[in-house]
């Protein structure tokens, strides 16, 4: 009989360059997530759009995945990080564990995860690596951004805790990175961050109009706050940027990465054999069984699928313009 995993990993998924990257996820947990490997997988499509392709529902049910398609119909789908607050939702509702452990699907699992654990006192894990687009206090040009999302979600500005990127070691109002997290079922997330999603877009606050939307972080910092959660500040390594841009990276230290997140890397012939080169310096058993699998196909279930993505992708882009037609600009650079 197999251990009971305390945790549930949970993606979200849609037809196109998600299914490559969330099969390539889950493929990695399962031969180099150690003691985690067998954990329960979750994927979810909780927003409406083409079926995904005939291989990766097979690929997904070869590795053991519960699959979910449910379009949740939430009227600011057009924002894409609003996929992660209903997956957040979903799983809150279908998961069976105590916990839930977030990847984004552009990430791959390297050693056993076991940092993402939650301790018995703790309702969620979620690394603050850098300032970023947080704010350092009142002198800081992005404070202004801040104090208008503090006051769209009714609650001092002073209440968000500070947090010490592990990168830059810069001290900021909570600035998490949730492209992987760790939260507590039962307590509430789900449904709080979607909430906050809403607020965060329905308040027309804007941090810059090159970024109009810094991402899905900022509502979660505040879903912390207003639940009061006992949170943990996540290492770095389970959440480990490895770009050729990135400024963080360094191959010297990449050996103690549990979590690789390679964001558009994979998805070129020039990203991919940086990556791997880079690979072959510390993990070569990761790199030789990733080569064979890249460049990650950005096509996937043909001309058919392709034209219903570009149509949606077109009528959601036409809703986001008009919602930043509307907003205001609080950070000027």
């Amino acid at each position: 009989m197999k251990p009971i995993s305390p945790a549930t990993f949970l993606f979200c998924v849609e037809s196109g360059v998600l299914e490559g990257q969330t099969v390539l996820a889950i493929e990695s947990l399962r031969r180099f997530g150690g003691s985690m490997a067998e954990a329960p997988v979750l994927v979810v499509t909780p927003r409406a759009g083409p079926s995904l392709a005939r291989h990766t529902l097979r690929d997904l049910d070869e590795w053991g995945v519960i699959y979910v398609r449910r379009d949740l119909q939430n009227q600011r789908d057009w924002f894409t990080y609003m996929n992660k607050g209903l997956a957040a939702l979903l799983a809150d509702e279908l998961a069976e564990t105590e916990q839930v452990i977030w990847l984004d699907s552009d990430v791959l699992v390297v050693s056993a995860p076991e940092q993402l654990l939650l301790q018995p006192n703790e309702d969620l894990a979620c690394a603050a690596i850098n300032k970023n687009v947080g704010s350092s206090g009142p002198a800081d040009p992005h404070e202004p951004y801040w104090q208008a999302m503090a006051d769209a979600y009714h609650v001092p500005l002073d209440s968000l805790p500070w947090a010490v990127g592990q990168r830059d070691n810069q001290r900021a109002r909570l600035r998490l990175h949730s492209g992987v997290y760790s939260f507590r079922r039962g307590v509430g997330i789900g449904r709080q961050f979607v909430r906050d999603l809403e607020t965060m877009l329905d308040s027309k606050v804007a941090f810059t109009r090159r970024l109009p939307q810094p991402g899905d972080d900022v509502a979660l910092a505040f879903s912390v706050v207003q639940l009061k959660l006992s949170w943990r500040n996540l290492s770095h390594f389970c959440n480990y940027q490895m770009t050729p841009s990135s400024a963080t990276y360094k191959r010297v230290e990449a050996p103690e990465a549990r979590v690789l997140h390679y964001h558009h890397t994979l998805n070129s012939q020039e990203g991919a054999s940086w990556f791997i080169r880079e690979l072959e310096h510390f993990r070569p058993d990761v790199a030789g069984w990733l080569k064979p699998r890249l460049p990650l196909d950005s096509r996937p279930g043909g001309w058919r699928s392709l034209l219903q993505r570009r149509l949606l992708r077109s009528i959601r882009t036409s809703h986001q313009r008009k919602h930043e037609a509307r907003c205001r600009f609080l950070v000027h650079e």
